[in-house]
């Protein structure tokens, strides 16, 4: 049992390796930092014990951090007790507040003492727990996979999880065999929390029914995982082959509408997730379906003050800006020009996503720019002034300046992001083919 525990250890500890644990003082932490200290001491690896006091305990709390300190002290493994507030958020339980909160705290520490591993005790009871929890509250698939082995939470640290097989009565087995003592937090009692009423309520009763209840469920996890990961992957390929350039400075990635809305609801659901920045939940993923229906100019606001635009053939993601204009720039054919974020390519061969022009051959430059008064469009259906094309395409006024025009001698033959000139792709005799790219770098 002790091998099992130190072998989950092993898998997550590399010689040199800067690793802070999370110790709460508990005896599935506090079996972690002894197993890890063993490890990190094998392979000259560094290890630091994390305590966070959420201060919602009072003395209890405090008693906790002090006991850590004293056992830290004792194995001769640095420690750091921090103290953090836990603000009350509406809609937002206490617990999920106190959980960000204190991930960000531990962040912070692994930032400053630079350590690329966190890694904290949650166990197989957990896992089952976490399972059952997001599934009395509704959660997808993704919820229903419980609590990842690992994931990112910056781009220089991990958070792994190495317990997750390990049931909390072997935890509590291996503290027992080595003379380690540990705390008990009353709350884990207090039957106001739904995890506490499913571990002490819910639990028992389905062992009633099936005494090997928590293997089937965590089985269930590790088939659903497995499912997740092929849908996971689809969705990328997917997103990528519907991945485009937006004409917008300040929202440059974008997704097309048409082959977005075909998609079957399970990859469609994925692929926004995986288009959406962090911290988006599944009411973010609502929201942008029912953009897809919206008219050009909708948009709707993120999390981190992001905002996901409707545009005319794609929804676009991106910053809150207000009205931006388009850096005038002349191109040469062939040529490449950069004017702050803007980037325009021309070739005579194509390249990966330009765009085919038939231009007059004694055409010798392109000019990119905002729209300009008086200026004038023959898109597909008829010319008309192109103000009131965009006023019939809905455009919202402080949107029409960031859409970029593209002129050859003069003439519009193209607004990218809206339509052509159908006479400037069609070939002749007097024409040759050029190869156009326009794009937004990076954010304003």
């Amino acid at each position: 049992m002790s091998e099992r525990i130190l072998e989950r250890c092993r898998n997550v500890v590399k010689p040199g390796d800067r690793i802070v644990a999370a110790v709460s003082g508990g005896a599935d932490s506090v079996c972690l930092a002894h197993a890890l200290y063993q490890v990190c001491r094998q392979n000259s690896a560094w290890l630091m014990i994390a305590h966070i006091n959420h201060q919602l305990r009072g003395e209890e709390a405090d008693a906790d951090a002090r006991f850590v300190c004293a056992w830290s002290a004792r194995l001769g493994v640095p420690r750091i007790v921090v103290r953090i507030r836990v603000p009350r958020r509406s809609g937002q339980s206490l617990q999920d507040v106190a959980r960000k909160e204190r991930y960000r705290a531990l962040t912070r520490i692994c930032i400053e003492h630079r350590a690329a591993k966190l890694v904290t005790a949650h166990h197989a009871d957990d896992q089952v727990e976490t399972f059952l929890l997001n599934l009395l509250r509704g959660s997808g698939s993704k919820g229903l996979q419980g609590i990842p082995g690992q994931r990112a939470l910056t781009e220089q640290i991990t958070l792994l999880r190495p317990l997750l097989d390990v049931s909390r009565a072997e935890i509590e087995a291996y503290c027992r065999k080595h003379g380690l003592q540990w705390r008990t937090d009353a709350s884990n009692d207090s039957l106001d929390y739904l995890r506490n009423r499913i571990r002490h309520h819910l639990l028992p009763i389905l062992r009633q029914y099936n005494p090997g209840i928590d293997g089937v469920l965590l089985n269930t996890i590790n088939n659903l995982r497995m499912d997740e990961e092929v849908l996971a992957a689809q969705a990328e390929k997917t997103r990528a082959e519907i991945e485009t350039d937006s004409p917008l400075p300040f929202a440059a990635r974008a997704l097309l509408v048409a082959p977005l809305a075909e998609l079957p609801p399970a990859l469609q659901n994925r692929v926004i997730l995986q288009w959406l920045p962090p911290g988006c939940e599944t009411r973010h993923i609502g929201a942008v379906l029912k953009l897809l229906w919206a008219k050009t100019g909708a948009s709707i606001d993120l999390p981190g003050g992001k905002r996901v635009y409707r545009l005319h053939d794609s929804i676009a993601l991106g910053a809150r800006p207000g009205i931006v204009r388009v850096p005038a720039v002349r191109v040469h054919l062939p040529g490449y020009r950069e004017a702050g974020a803007l980037a325009v390519r021309t070739a005579l061969r194509e390249f990966p996503g330009s765009r085919e022009f038939w231009l007059p051959r004694q055409v010798e430059w392109i000019e990119v720019s905002s729209r300009k008064p008086g200026d004038y469009f023959r898109p597909p259906g008829g010319g008309k002034k192109l103000k009131e094309y965009m006023i019939d395409r809905k455009i919202p006024r402080w949107l029409r300046e960031s859409y970029p025009v593209v002129r050859a001698g003069g003439e519009i033959f193209w607004v990218v992001g809206l339509a052509h000139d159908p006479r400037f792709t069609t070939p002749g005799p007097d024409k040759r083919a050029v190869y156009i790219k326009v794009q937004w770098t990076g954010g304003l």
